[in-house]
């Protein structure tokens, strides 16, 4: 009697595990190459890199084929895991006397297993996938046997393990598996997972920088050729540490002028956004969600210097202030801020305090706290030689002067 017979998810399973097997070890492979040209500098050794983690690509490479055979096990065993066996005549006699196990009798040859999945699963598989899989068996079978030495490219390996994804283990998207993948990673086990939606990020757009704009498209929804944007669920779901140097994967589904609807191909998430301009003067960007400009990725309500370029300083008459504004604290925005700018007089920095509430950018911050800066670096310097003029507050749409006293206390909120 035949034991251990594998299960249709069990074979698939396995599949799905080498497949990120590879994957890792290709952006792993990536990763490297860019944090060593970052840090020493010296591109001229990029050849000299890809030569010397050729063998961990090879690997990564055999672990797609494996992956394949396995997709199309778990495929063929949903009709019946039998099917996966050997021709009877090659079986072991002990079979019909007592019990063996599945693996101890001979199996399917894997160049069989198109064959016998298109006959007996049905929609059968395109043509092209067999033109795709003959392929990759073949190179796998010239690193096994090392005769020609076969080279690979992490994009040649990254999109060889897309279209095998796509092809065979689609029920569920590659991000996604991704997302779930390094949520149980060695290091979220220990519950260091802030890394974790940053790095999925990160890798679907090394991803697309491997692919053709036809291929990024077909596997990814991204379209090379067209602006891309911050995703602001992304940004959201993100650590603020990790959230800063996100890749824009966020594209308007329709070339519209004036389009407000931003999709995002790895949170699958459409957000609504606006089409102001970008108060900040360097940037050209006009797409803004959450108060934050999609393009430069600069919060909206922290570009505090609206009077443009500050007074040159020329003339005794000019004074520096300190100016803390200030707001209802909530998360991932800063409850303080300061902005420093000089002004001819005390009367010069309160009016610039007041304009700058009016501003419609800066209608999240409530009130607005001012101090000649004398001397010293505010607020660690000598508080003698800092003068408190007294702050602004908005209430119910009112703004109100309150002389000599501020709602910022260096000592109680700490430094700005």
């Amino acid at each position: 009697m035949i034991i251990d017979v594998p299960t249709p998810d069990e074979f698939h399973d396995a599949g799905v595990n080498q497949l990120y097997l590879a994957w890792k070890i290709t952006m792993d492979a990536h990763d490297a190459w860019s944090i060593g040209v970052g840090a020493s500098g010296d591109a001229e050794a990029t050849d000299d890199y890809w030569r010397s983690v050729q063998p961990a690509l090879s690997n990564a490479y055999s672990l797609i084929q494996q992956a394949m055979e396995l997709g199309l096990k778990g495929r063929i065993a949903r009709v019946s895991p039998y099917l996966l066996l050997g021709d009877p005549a090659d079986w072991s006699p002990k079979a019909a006397k007592g019990a063996t196990s599945f693996g101890e009798l001979p199996s399917l040859e894997a160049s069989k297993l198109v064959a016998v999945h298109n006959s007996v699963v049905d929609p059968p598989l395109d043509p092209s996938f067999n033109t795709f899989w003959t392929a990759v068996r073949k190179d796998r079978n010239r690193i096994m046997h090392s005769a020609p030495r076969v080279t690979f490219t992490a994009g040649e390996v990254t999109r060889t393990i897309l279209m095998a994804a796509n092809a065979l283990f689609a029920e569920t998207s590659w991000v996604d598996r991704l997302f779930a993948m390094e949520g149980e990673s060695k290091f979220a086990i220990f519950g260091l997972d802030d890394h974790v939606y940053s790095a999925v990020v990160g890798q679907v757009a090394c991803a697309i920088e491997f692919l053709t704009p036809a291929e990024a498209i077909d596997l990814f929804g991204f379209n090379p050729r067209q602006h891309a944007y911050l995703c602001p669920a992304c940004f959201e779901a993100t650590p603020y540490d990790y959230a800063v140097d996100l890749p824009k994967l966020a594209q308007f589904a329709a070339k519209v002028p004036g389009e407000t609807e931003l999709s995002c191909v790895v949170c699958q998430t459409t957000t609504d956004v606006s089409r102001d301009e970008c108060v900040y003067p360097e940037c050209v960007g006009n797409v803004i969600a959450m108060e934050r400009c999609l393009t430069c990725y600069q919060l909206q309500d922290e570009h505090l210097k609206i009077d443009g370029p500050p007074n040159d300083g020329q003339g005794d008459a000019v004074y520096g202030y300190d100016f803390i504004f200030g707001r209802p604290r909530e998360r991932s925005r800063r409850t303080f801020l300061k902005h420093y700018q000089r002004e001819d007089s005390d009367d010069g920095a309160i009016a610039f305090g007041k304009r700058a509430l009016t501003t419609p950018h800066l209608a999240s911050w409530t009130s607005v706290s001012i101090y000649e800066h004398q001397s010293g670096i505010f607020p660690f310097g000598d508080k003698a030689r800092v003068r408190p003029l007294g702050h602004w507050l908005r209430q119910e749409g009112t703004l109100s002067w309150h002389k000599d006293v501020t709602l910022y206390d260096p000592v109680h909120d700490g430094p700005v």
